[in-house]
C-alpha cells in the first residue's frame, strides 16, 4: 500500500501479464522488514541525509530532491503502476534557449559525479521505502520508457516490488549488459527469501558504497536507456523504435490517489496536458474599439488553431461590444458575453472563465498582442514539460504599435514567494491549466487583479516556468496605472492587506520591496 498522499499513475495501452504467487516472507514478512531498515536509516544517517541537503541546496540550489515517474509493482490488472521516485539531486537545471533541458553531461556537475560514485543520491528512496512503493531488495525501478522495449517475459520483472539495491546491482550494476540486468532480476523473483536479501544488502554495501563498482556505464555520465541500447546495437530498426517510442508516451493517462480517507479517487492529470487541448483565451474589454480588432486579428493569426476566444465586455461605451460581435459573426470560434455591471477586470476575468470549456486557459488584453507562433511554442514547451503554469518575456509598444525597444523578462522559475516582492509576470504572456484555476476563487478586485490571481494560483506550492522568448508585444498607454506609481503602491496595499489579509508590518515591508526594485530597474 502506497502512502496517504502518494500518486500513482496505471499504466494503460499495454499488455497485462499474470500475476506472480508470492511466498509467506514476500507477501507477511518483507514489508516489515523494510519498515525497520528505512526508519533505521533515517535515525541513524539523519546527520547525512542533513548534510547532504545542504550541500545541494549551496551547490546545485532548489529543488533539494529529483522526482521521477517510474514502473512500480505491477497491480491487480496485470499492469504496471507508476509512483514517483525520490532521489538527491545530481544535476544543474541548466537548458538551452528554447528552454529544453541541456544533455546529461552538460548538467553532470563534479559535486553530482561524486555524488552518484558514492551512491549518496540514493539515499532519497528511504522515502518511497517507507510510503511503500519501493522495498529495501527488489529489481531496481526502470524509466517508463522502457516499459515500451521490455518483452512480456521481461515485464515479468514488475511482479516483484521495485527495490534500492537488487540481485543485478550486486553482479555489475551498470556496468553490465541490459540483457544480463533483466537475467538477474528474472532470477531474484524466482528465489525471493529472507537468507538472499539479507545477502544482497551486505553485498550492495561492498560493491556500491565500498568498492563503488559498477556505478557508471563507459563515458556515459548516466546509464543508457533499454530503447537506445537495443537500437545502438542494431538489436530493433528505427522504424521498431519510433513506434516503441510512441507506444511508451501513451502509456500514462490516467491516475489514482489516495484520498483523506484511504479511498482511491480518479485525477485527470494526464488530460491537462494531452496533445494538442483546447485553449480558451480570456479578453475582459472596457472602452477597446480602437486596439480590439488588431488584438483579436493577432489571436486569429496563431499557428495553433484549436482555441476559443471568449470576449467579456465590461459594459463599455465606446461602441466595443458591437465591434466584437461583428467579428464573431465572421469566426465562431469568438464568443461575446456582457457583464451585467462594470465590475473591472477581475470580474469579466471570472466571467470568462465560467464560460470557458478549454483544458489550457490564456489571456490577453484587449490592446495587446501576441506573435504568431506564441501559443504552439508555449503548448508545446508545456506538453513537453508537464507544466502547469508558465509565461514568457514581452516588449513594449506605444499607442499606434511602434516598438520601444524595451523587454521586460520574466523568471525562468518563480514560486508564490518570489512574487510577493515583485511580480514578473505579464499576464497576456500566461498559458495555465484550466485544473489550477478551478481550485480558487478567481479575485474580481478592479486593480492589481491578475497579480492578485497568480499570488491565488501558487499559493498552494505550484511553481512557474517563464520562457525567455518574446509572445507578445504589451502597449504602453500613457494614462496607464503602471506609470503613476503613488496608485500602484495604493493597489499593492490592497491586495496584501485586503486579499492576502498580511499584517501592516508586512504588507509595509513587501511595498518597500516592490519600491526598490523599481526605483533601481530591477525586472
Amino acid at each position: 500500500m502506497t502512502g496517504k498522499w502518494e500518486v500513482t499513475y496505471m499504466t494503460e495501452n499495454m499488455e497485462s501479464i499474470p500475476l506472480r504467487k508470492m511466498g509467506f516472507y514476500e507477501k507477511n514478512v518483507k514489508r516489515i522488514l523494510d519498515i525497520v531498515c528505512a526508519v533505521s536509516a533515517v535515525i541513524c544517517l539523519s546527520p547525512l541525509y542533513f548534510g547532504i541537503a545542504l550541500l545541494v541546496k549551496l551547490k546545485l540550489g532548489s529543488p533539494i530532491l529529483f522526482t521521477q515517474e517510474r514502473p512500480g509493482m505491477i497491480g491487480e490488472d496485470g499492469k504496471e503502476t507508476i509512483f514517483k521516485i525520490y532521489k538527491f539531486r545530481s544535476m544543474e537545471n541548466r537548458r538551452d534557449e528554447h528552454g529544453e533541458l541541456l544533455p546529461d553531461e552538460a548538467r553532470l556537475t563534479k559535486f553530482g559525479i561524486w555524488l552518484r560514485k558514492t551512491s549518496l543520491d540514493e539515499l532519497g528512496e528511504i522515502f518511497n521505502i517507507l510510503n511503500g512503493t519501493m522495498s529495501v531488495i527488489g529489481p531496481r525501478p526502470q524509466l517508463v520508457k522502457d516499459l515500451a522495449f521490455m518483452t512480456k517475459e521481461q515485464r515479468v520483472r514488475h511482479t516483484a516490488k521495485p527495490g534500492l539495491s537488487g540481485l543485478a546491482q550486486i553482479k555489475g550494476r551498470n556496468a553490465i549488459s541490459w540483457e544480463d540486468k533483466l537475467k538477474w532480476d528474472q532470477e531474484y523473483i524466482k528465489n525471493v527469501g529472507f537468507i538472499s536479501d539479507v545477502k544482497i544488502i551486505f553485498y550492495t554495501i561492498k560493491t556500491a558504497f565500498i568498492k563503488q563498482e559498477g556505478i557508471t556505464q563507459g563515458d556515459m555520465a548516466t546509464a543508457e536507456d533499454l530503447g537506445d541500447y537495443l537500437l545502438r546495437t542494431g538489436k530493433i530498426t528505427q522504424d521498431e523504435y519510433n513506434q516503441k517510442l510512441k507506444k511508451a508516451r501513451e502509456i500514462c493517462n490516467r491516475s489514482t490517489k489516495k484520498n483523506n480517507n484511504g479511498w482511491c479517487e480518479t485525477v485527470k492529470v494526464k488530460e491537462q496536458v494531452k496533445n494538442n487541448p483546447k485553449v480558451s483565451i480570456i479578453v475582459p474589454m472596457y472602452n477597446a474599439v480602437n486596439t480590439l480588432k488588431e488584438t483579436i486579428a493577432s489571436v486569429q493569426a496563431q499557428t495553433y488553431s484549436d482555441w476559443e476566444l471568449i470576449l467579456v465586455d465590461d459594459c463599455s461605451k465606446d461602441g466595443t461590444k458591437r465591434l466584437a460581435e461583428s467579428l464573431a459573426e465572421k469566426d465562431k470560434r469568438i464568443k461575446v458575453f456582457q457583464m451585467p455591471k462594470n465590475g473591472g477586470p477581475g470580474a469579466a476575468t471570472k466571467m470568462g472563465f465560467k464560460k470557458s470549456s478549454g483544458s489550457l486557459i490564456a489571456f490577453i488584453d484587449a490592446d495587446d498582442l501576441w506573435t504568431e507562433d506564441k501559443l504552439e511554442r508555449q503548448i508545446k514547451f508545456m506538453i513537453n514539460h508537464n507544466y502547469e503554469f508558465i509565461c514568457s518575456d514581452y516588449c513594449w509598444i506605444d499607442e499606434n504599435g511602434a516598438d520601444l525597444h524595451k523587454i521586460i523578462k520574466c523568471k525562468t522559475a518563480a514560486d508564490y514567494k518570489t512574487i510577493l516582492k515583485s511580480c514578473p509576470i505579464g499576464s497576456s504572456t500566461v498559458v495555465i491549466t484550466a485544473e489550477q484555476l478551478r481550485k480558487i476563487d478567481i479575485p474580481v478586485i478592479r486593480k492589481n487583479n491578475d497579480y492578485a490571481l497568480w499570488l491565488q494560483v501558487l499559493r498552494d506550492g505550484t511553481k512557474i516556468y517563464g520562457m525567455h522568448e518574446i509572445f507578445m508585444k504589451y502597449r504602453i498607454i500613457s494614462t496607464s496605472n503602471s506609470f503613476q506609481k503613488w496608485k500602484m503602491i495604493k493597489y499593492f496595499w490592497k491586495v496584501y492587506r485586503e486579499y492576502e489579509k498580511f499584517s501592516v508590518i508586512k504588507s509595509l515591508r513587501l511595498i518597500g520591496w516592490y519600491s526598490l526594485i523599481k526605483l533601481i530597474g530591477m525586472k
